[in-house]
């Protein structure tokens, strides 16, 4: 009959200390992860989706009215205001107003009301956060064209 020299323990070896270590750091490393992840919850920059969705007709309209009466424009941001330099505008309007819409930080987000400055020249205090790609739709007063348009802003000097 064939004997065992080795009778140690099972707790004394090596081996099944290795195979308990892996899913026990398994489970040590989703517990962190799900710490990690309560902590630092993603913020949402558009929190309804769905009523975007169908705003999107509308815009299109807006938009498509827009490029019919040509207007486009340039902006220039300062260190403190700015400005918006308006091409095509027939009917002159004592205002406009801007949403500007970080692409990832929605704290960012800002919706301005730009003032009439000169003829084609509209222009509001506004201080820049952070300079990098940034959202901006215009609209009239009346709402009845808006132009869309993504864009890199940063401090001009």
């Amino acid at each position: 009959m064939l004997q065992s020299s080795d009778t140690t323990p099972w707790y004394k070896q090596f081996w099944p200390w290795f195979l308990i270590f892996l899913p026990f750091s398994a489970v040590v490393a989703g517990i962190i992860t799900f710490v990690i992840a309560q902590q630092n919850q993603p913020v949402l920059v558009s929190k309804d989706y769905y009523k975007e969705g169908l705003a999107i007709n509308i815009n299109k309209t807006l938009q498509a009215k827009a490029k019919t009466l040509g207007l486009e424009y340039k902006t220039f941001v300062g260190e403190s205001t700015l400005s918006i330099h308006l091409n095509g505008l027939q009917t002159p309007t004592a205002y406009l107003q801007l949403q500007l819409r970080h692409a990832t930080i929605s704290q960012h987000d800002k919706t301005l009301k730009l003032l009439r400055i000169s003829d084609n020249v509209f222009q509001a205090p506004f201080v820049l956060p952070i300079a990098g790609k940034w959202y901006l739709n215009i609209r009239d007063p009346d709402n009845s064209w808006e132009i869309s348009r993504e864009q890199h802003l940063s401090v001009e000097e």
